[in-house]
């Protein structure tokens, strides 16, 4: 039999390394959606990995080193939506924005519950991976609010407050799905949700006679 040559092995045990760590996040993210951070252990996770608990710390060092690793693995996921902000300039784009945005919470429900679960708990992964995202938002929504008011198309308010009051109504959107109260909505009922949302939120504030943004 042909052995591999040292490159070929190496690659396919770096495949290897990378689907076993894959199949221990994917094993942590049921887990933890399931119990909570705090009331799993590294023996749960091994368990639903179907691996040894020893096996399990070759891999990764303790329980937090994988909780970092499920956020740093799929940044992507919601980044993806986030990096879209600056191009929102008029009411059908804000509409595709929050259609993205429930699709990304909902369609993610596991990665979803954890995220916030431990933001309320963990310092460090509120302020990184969800306060910053947050900003971001909430900054591309004060800007376009504010270009409105400068145009006479929105009558003069707290743009900030606005803000507020629609991340709130995105949340109480998406919040039954990640509850598992309701089933995730459609594409159609998406599109219905934040074609409503825009509409509670721009036509409250447009001045009489006022063009659509």
């Amino acid at each position: 039999m042909q052995e591999l040559s040292p490159q070929l092995a190496g690659t396919r045990r770096e495949r290897q390394i990378q689907r076993k760590r894959q199949e221990i996040l994917a094993a942590a993210t049921q887990v933890f959606s399931e119990k909570g951070y705090a009331s799993t252990t590294t023996k749960d996770i091994a368990n639903q990995a179907d691996i040894g608990e020893s096996t399990l710390y070759s891999y990764f060092e303790s329980k937090r080193a994988i909780l970092l690793a499920i956020f740093n693995e799929n940044r992507e996921i919601f980044d993806s939506v986030f990096l879209k902000t600056n191009a929102v300039a008029n009411r059908s784009s804000l509409v595709t924005l929050f259609e993205q945005s429930i699709e990304i919470f909902t369609s993610h429900l596991l990665l979803t519950r954890t995220i916030l679960s431990e933001a309320w708990m963990d310092n460090e992964i509120l302020d990184e991976f969800l306060l910053k995202r947050l900003k971001e938002i909430s900054t591309m929504l004060e800007n376009f609010i504010k270009s409105q008011i400068e145009a006479g198309v929105f009558r003069d308010f707290d743009p900030a407050l606005v803000t507020r009051l629609a991340l709130g109504m995105f949340f109480s959107l998406v919040l039954p799905a990640l509850r598992g109260v309701e089933p995730a909505p459609n594409a159609r009922q998406r599109r219905e949700l934040s074609e409503a949302v825009v509409s509670l939120m721009l036509d409250g504030v447009r001045t009489r006679g006022g063009e659509s943004a």
